[in-house]
């Protein structure tokens, strides 16, 4: 079969066909005009069409010298496509073993990012940024050098993640989150080395699916007392039906229940001084009533006896906190139209319904003060005031366990 009956002349006017050039290999031009190199070949009897690119980037010249590479191939019994294939994978393996001996990998940025946040930020702050890499970038990215990761990969990597569901709803408030923590991880990245001067992310969550913002679903405080029937009577784990009464007790957030270790804790003085977290500067000291105190001893023995050891740790790890999700699911079981931190909304609600003192609840909350005459008057503590009211509270929350019918009282002036 002639060979070479190809010019590059007559490759720049090629028409819409398949031009041969000999020994199975030609030139393929689409109906838009676009221009391939094919090549049509047997291995052990069975066809194989090979592709060394497109013309004119691909010349004439160079599509030949892949004919003739693939015919020494193909002589010796190895399939070029495989062989390509093997090399490239070679090629990425070498690199990516580089990558980590350099420190260079997206996981090993993100590991240092994460030291560097020790003391800067909430330890609940800093785990929730790492265990969520490792669900969703570790497995895709970790392994990758950061300097070849595109920001192509990594628009589908979030647009994959917002398209997942939790309890039902789209995890696009998720996927903003690893945006922003990746683009953290640029930043840190191009501190340790000015080379690493694009930050893809910075322009990424611009084009992720929007976030349809939701408020917290909590209960009326009129339904209290059917879930508090519902919640006696929840057969599920009994830490995490612990941390649900700890809640209503101190009206507290997740985060504080999850995170809390028996240091914490003086039983005896009935206090929990509760570390600082978000925009607090020191620790919060909360009057605990007495059914907190009976709480507490009681499931002293199913956590650690040490002072650093969590008081509501994982049902899987006692050196692990209990899950975000766990006291959002065990609500979810329990048939009751709420999440999780709505108990904190329904705590204050309730505390005003009763008639407490607005702005002792607020103390007591922990709520962010608005101005300075209402931080000047939080400073005050109130501590006495708070520890009657909390008392009081939890007395009426007793009531509604035993199933009474209560008309809301008048608590204090």
């Amino acid at each position: 079969m002639a060979t070479n009956k190809l010019n590059p002349k007559f490759c720049d006017k090629a028409q819409q066909g398949n031009h041969f050039d000999g020994d199975g290999m030609y030139l393929m031009v689409t109906p838009d005009g676009k221009k391939y190199w094919r090549m049509a070949c047997y291995l052990n009897g069975k066809r194989k069409q090979l592709s060394f690119g497109s013309y004119p980037k691909i010349s004439l010249a160079q599509a030949r010298e892949e004919r003739r590479k693939a015919q020494i191939l193909l002589a010796q019994g190895i399939d070029p496509i495989q062989q390509k294939q093997s090399i490239k994978q070679q090629q990425v393996q070498a690199e990516q073993k580089l990558a980590k001996e350099l420190g260079n990998t997206f996981e090993q940025i993100a590991r240092r990012l994460y030291e560097s946040k020790r003391g800067r930020v909430t330890e609940e702050s800093r785990d929730k940024m790492l265990r969520q890499f490792e669900i969703h970038l570790f497995p895709e990215i970790g392994h990758k050098n950061m300097a070849e990761i595109e920001g192509k990969e990594l628009l589908e990597l979030f647009r994959k993640v917002a398209a997942k569901t939790n309890h039902g709803r789209p995890m696009t408030y998720m996927a903003k989150k690893l945006c922003q923590w990746s683009a953290e991880v640029y930043d840190f990245a191009h501190v340790e080395d000015a080379s690493f001067a694009i930050n893809p992310c910075r322009t990424i969550v611009k084009h992720l699916p929007k976030h349809d913002t939701q408020h917290m679903e909590r209960i009326a405080f009129g339904a209290l007392g059917s879930f508090i029937v519902a919640l006696n009577g929840y057969g599920g784990h009994s830490l995490t039906k612990a941390a649900i009464w700890m809640m209503l007790y101190t009206g507290m957030r997740q985060a504080s229940i999850r995170r809390a270790v028996w240091r914490d804790f003086d039983l005896e003085k009935a206090v929990w001084n509760r570390r600082p977290e978000k925009a607090d500067k020191e620790a919060h000291a909360l009057p605990l009533p007495k059914q907190a105190i009976a709480l507490l001893q009681e499931i002293r023995s199913l956590t650690g006896q040490g002072a650093d050891d969590l008081v509501f740790p994982s049902v899987r790890s006692a050196y692990h906190p209990m899950s975000e999700a766990a006291i959002g699911q065990a609500i979810e079981r329990m048939g009751i139209p709420m999440v999780g931190h709505g108990l904190r909304g329904v705590v204050s609600t309730g505390l005003n319904e009763l008639g407490f003192n607005p702005r002792i609840v607020e103390v007591q909350l922990g709520h962010k003060k608005g101005d300075a005459i209402e931080a000047a008057y939080n400073d005050a503590k109130h501590y006495k005031e708070r520890k009657k009211m909390m008392q009081q509270w939890a007395d009426y929350l007793d009531k509604l366990k035993a199933g009474a019918d209560i008309i809301p009282f008048q608590a204090m002036a």
